[in-house]
């Protein structure tokens, strides 16, 4: 990468050009959260997609001080034509080494640069942001490498990778590199037949899983052992509600900024909210893998557009599932297992916000998408679709106690 010059004006168009990418790579990662297998990677991706908006966050913060009230004007365009090609990708080992390899390994260099040239007193408050973000990006690199060291285990797929990465370096080269400040060339053209298999109809898992379309069954109470297991393998297939959000960050376009910052934080609380079923379920010494593997509730909410999954989502499971979260809650607390107790509490705190989150962005999204009934139309028609559609039983029960106390 060229020695970057000590100018202020510059050094403003490039921060402007990480942030939109730190954002975009979000949004990209978010596409294709469903569409990998390996359940680790998952994991790992949907911590990635939090970061990203953090980073893009930051970087936004410095350049509201830096007086760019609108850090995506004459960017965002550029950017979105890298993000675009590469989300032409067929595999999802090509993905992670264009984004990672590719894309984030320029994002770091590009950072180092910008340390090393620019005013060390007045551009102090950038310096210790982009150190932050060095780490976080040496961190992903990392993991990057030793995932795909992993997972290109055969011929064909070294070739692939090899392939997509020089095509992803092409790409970046063709926009200017990545502060958009080199020269400009049309986009090449992707490998021969390769299109676009955004956005995934259903959510997939690797060999281990023994997966099916409805939820596990709910067990009788007085079962504790069962219930408790039950319970904290549901926690664990929430992670289709991470796939559900990171779908709405790749397919719902052109909205503001904070939309998908907030969608970002949402999925990351959701593929938490897996991994706390997996640990409890480990601590009671069981395997996520020890149980079906239900993939139906992803699957049924794909059939609709992004205000109705979000609505449903927020307004009627999120919203639904308190009464049911409290009880076990104080269940949990009665019978002296505060492990269990405090899990579902740090799920609650979420789910409040969460909730909130439906309260202001499910009215955008009605905007967004030129929806003409009311607020309260569309909830209901929410309900009615999840209580038609649902595959966990826990739901169910939550809406069918709504319909009836309704009725």
């Amino acid at each position: 990468m060229a020695e970057f010059l000590n100018d202020a004006k510059l050094n403003i168009e490039r921060l402007k050009y990480f942030q939109a990418f730190e954002i975009q790579l979000c949004r990209l990662l978010g596409g294709w959260l469903a569409g990998v297998a390996r359940w680790e990677t998952k994991h790992e991706l949907g911590l990635h997609i939090w970061q990203n908006s953090e980073n893009s966050r930051d970087l936004r913060t410095r350049l509201w001080e830096l007086r760019v009230t609108n850090p995506d004007r004459d960017v965002e365009p550029e950017v979105l034509k890298v993000i675009q090609a590469l989300s032409l990708a067929q595999h999802d080992y090509e993905l992670i080494a264009g984004l990672y390899l590719g894309v984030k390994k320029q994002l770091t260099k590009a950072y180092e640069a910008y340390l090393k040239s620019t005013y060390s007193v007045y551009d102090f408050p950038t310096i210790p942001i982009l150190k932050r973000l060095i780490a976080t990006n040496h961190e992903q690199l990392q993991w990057a490498e030793r995932e795909l060291a992993l997972v290109t285990d055969k011929g064909e797929k070294k070739r692939n990778m090899q392939r997509w990465l020089r095509y992803t370096e092409e790409v970046l080269s063709a926009v200017g590199g990545i502060d958009g400040q080199g020269e400009k060339a049309d986009l090449p053209l992707p490998p021969p037949a390769y299109s676009s298999v955004l956005p995934f109809a259903e959510a997939k898992r690797d060999e281990r899983f023994k997966v099916q379309m409805s939820g596990m069954p709910m067990p009788d109470k007085a079962e504790r052992l069962e219930w408790l297991v039950w319970q904290f393998a549901n926690y664990a297939a929430e992670m289709q509600a991470a796939e559900t959000l990171a779908t709405m960050l790749w397919e719902t376009e052109d909205m503001s900024w904070e939309f998908y910052f907030d969608i970002a934080r949402h999925c990351w609380d959701e593929v938490r909210h897996s991994k706390l079923g997996e640990t409890r379920l480990a601590e009671l010494g069981y395997h996520v893998t020890d149980f079906p593997c239900s993939v139906g509730s992803y699957a049924w909410r794909q059939l609709f557009d992004p205000v109705i999954r979000y609505c449903a989502l927020t307004y009627i499971i999120e919203a639904g599932s308190f009464k049911f979260k409290h009880e076990s809650y104080q269940d949990y607390l009665a019978q002296g297992d505060t492990e269990s107790a405090q899990a579902i509490m740090f799920d609650i705190v979420d789910e409040t916000m969460h909730v909130r989150w439906g309260s202001k962005w499910v009215p955008k999204l009605m905007e967004h998408y030129a929806y003409t009934q009311t607020l309260e139309d569309l909830v209901e028609e929410c309900r009615a679709i999840t209580a038609k559609h649902s595959v966990a039983p826990a739901q169910r029960v939550a809406i069918e106690k709504e319909l009836a106390a309704r009725a």
